[in-house]
């Protein structure tokens, strides 16, 4: 590895075309934690230089280390040129800062000036064409780049390459305007650029590899996603480092939207749903933080059945639809069992999702509704028994994976498999509650679910009537609505016989909890609607009757809401719950 001294802008003086990689990541420098204090030193710098004896006595400014590589000889006539490793982000806000300052400089009359700025933007291939001196291989980044650079700062929605041109170019004309000398200021600022604002590149072997490089030097500053090691590993293995035509066969194009980049715990979307791929693909936990080595060895294993990293990329690009598809709850092949288990909050059931409809795991859609049909029995029923479904969930579910790979192998029937493991587990940690435990809890005891729970049960229960008297499943958010308020809320209408005593007040809040206390309504009913007496809350539960969880209250309205009707309302819930959420052998 060799290495010398220069300066960024002195670089772009030649014919050489500086190419930023597939694996680097987008353009990501902000005003505040870049700009400005760039801006800062640049201005520093040309002010020292306006009162220095000579040039020469005003020490450097050092930007920090460029790492690149020789390019392979082209045939397309473009000119010879380097990859850029490490310091994409230094080497395109030169580009753009020249561009900004010639253009500021153009604008107060210093057409001269400007143009000695704008000479070192462009290189000019095959009939004279000029094509950016700093070409991304990224398309979004490629095209707000060169929109920049042609003049179209404004036109860029998604990169905020334009925000950095817009900030300089307002910048280095604030410093020029007003002044008498603002021709030397000019000056200035192109002497600063050209000599006082150095880098150390370095330059690799041609041997080296410069994705590896990339990940190394990357990892003593902000580290890089997993996923964006992930990204690194399939553009070079894949061989379309510089190609995005290529790397856009192989890494889908959505990867670079936003729902993806969204983060959680320091993991991005992407991470997390690469963990769950690799879960299921692998049959073991891959915890986010470990998905760039486990998908290298998985490739690297995969490879050597067949070649073609294309392969892997098109079953991955595949999942991620699927993924992002069932997330949204427009994955209309798993409704509505996905659908209810991600609103519980259980994305544990993501990579089963993802083997059940990955078109090597073979199988038939009816199969892959059904297995996830007895999965979404398995959780809810653990839920509604009021069982643990987070401590050994993945377990249980990796050894799903395992059931279902081997009656692929074997040709037996997935939901079969499945059936069968759930039912033999016998331990409380992966038990499958029978009827007669899901009909005691509901119907003898508080729900003891959360909001989000609760009200995705009371939904399924819903809709499970609607079924049952033909009409369509409900096409909006119901909200939950409490029967009988709270005997702390002081406005009891309901008085239990007898001397309220604490055992007594005790089992009345256990009735009050109970399923059967609550019901549905289009829209929230008002803390004061809910505290209503009986006889009023009926007038208003009128106004909800197309829901009919909600029509068999006023089936018998009586003059009183009664710790008997909740338990006559229970027990019927409970026979609605097994029978939405059947175990097969009861």
């Amino acid at each position: 590895m060799d290495a010398r001294i220069t300066t960024l802008a002195a670089m772009l003086e030649g014919d050489d075309e500086y190419v930023i990689p597939q694996f680097q990541r987008p353009y990501a420098w902000k005003k505040d934690e870049q700009w400005s204090p760039l801006w800062n030193d640049i201005v520093n710098k040309a002010n020292a230089i306006a009162v220095a004896a000579d040039v020469q006595s005003v020490p450097p400014h050092f930007m920090g280390p460029l790492v690149i590589q020789e390019r392979k000889p082209s045939n397309d006539g473009r000119p010879s040129g380097y990859i850029v490793v490490d310091g994409q982000q230094r080497m395109t806000t030169m580009l753009i800062l020249l561009k900004a300052i010639g253009d500021a400089a153009n604008e107060l009359g210093m057409a001269e000036q400007s143009e000695l700025f704008q000479s070192r933007i462009w290189n000019k291939i095959g009939y004279g064409v000029p094509t950016p001196k700093v070409r991304h291989s990224n398309d979004r980044d490629r095209a707000a780049l060169l929109e920049v650079l042609m003049g179209f700062a404004d036109t860029d929605a998604y990169s905020s390459i334009a925000d950095c041109y817009a900030f300089f170019n307002d910048a280095a004309a604030d410093y020029m305007r007003g002044q008498e000398n603002r021709a030397e200021r000019c000056q200035y600022l192109l002497l600063t650029l050209d000599q006082k604002m150095q880098t150390a590149v370095l330059f690799l072997d041609p041997e080296e590899q410069p994705n590896i490089v990339f990940e190394t030097l990357n990892a003593r500053a902000e580290p890089l996603k997993q996923s964006e090691l992930v990204k690194n590993t399939v553009m070079y293995e894949g061989g379309v480092v510089e190609d995005a035509e290529r790397a856009a066969q192989l890494w889908s194009k959505d990867f670079e939207d936003d729902y993806w980049r969204r983060e959680n715990d320091g993991s991005s979307k992407l991470d997390l749903f690469l963990s769950d791929w690799l879960t299921a693909r692998l049959e073991k936990r891959v915890t986010p933080n470990r998905v760039s080595p486990e998908f290298l060895a998985y490739l690297q294993k995969a490879k050597s059945v067949t070649p073609r990293v294309q392969y892997v990329t098109d079953r991955l690009n595949l999942a991620a639809r699927i993924y992002r598809e069932v997330e949204s709850g427009e994955f209309t092949a798993s409704l509505p069992s996905s659908q209810r288990l991600l609103d519980m909050r259980i994305p544990t059931v993501m990579p089963v999702i993802l083997w059940l409809w990955d078109r090597d795991s073979q199988v038939e859609i009816r199969e892959r509704q059904a297995s996830l049909r007895v999965i979404e029995s398995y959780i809810i029923r653990r839920i509604l028994a009021g069982l643990n479904v987070s401590a050994t969930l993945m377990n249980t579910m990796i050894d799903l994976l395992s059931h279902l790979r081997a009656a692929t192998e074997n040709g037996q029937s997935h939901s079969e498999a499945v059936r069968n493991m759930l039912t033999g587990a016998i331990s409380d940690n992966a038990r499958w509650p029978r009827d007669r435990e899901i009909y005691d809890k509901i119907s003898q005891t508080a729900h003891g679910m959360n909001a989000t729970r609760r009200d995705v049960v009371l939904a399924a229960l819903e809709n499970r009537l609607r079924r049952e008297s033909g009409k369509p499943p409900m096409d909006f958010k119901a909200q939950s609505a409490l029967l009988m308020p709270s005997s702390d809320s002081g406005l009891m209408h309901y008085r239990p016989p007898g001397r309220l005593t604490e055992s007594r007040k005790r089992r009345l809040d256990e009735r009050i909890g109970m399923l059967g206390n609550l019901t549905l309504t289009r829209k929230r009913m008002t803390q004061k609607e809910q505290d209503l007496p009986w006889p009023e809350k009926l007038e208003i539960l009128l106004n909800h009757k197309e829901i009919e969880i909600t029509r068999m209250l006023l089936e018998t309205p009586g003059g009183e809401w009664t710790e008997s009707d909740i338990e006559e309302r229970s027990n019927m819930m409970a026979e609605l719950a097994i029978m939405t959420w059947p175990r097969p052998t009861d």
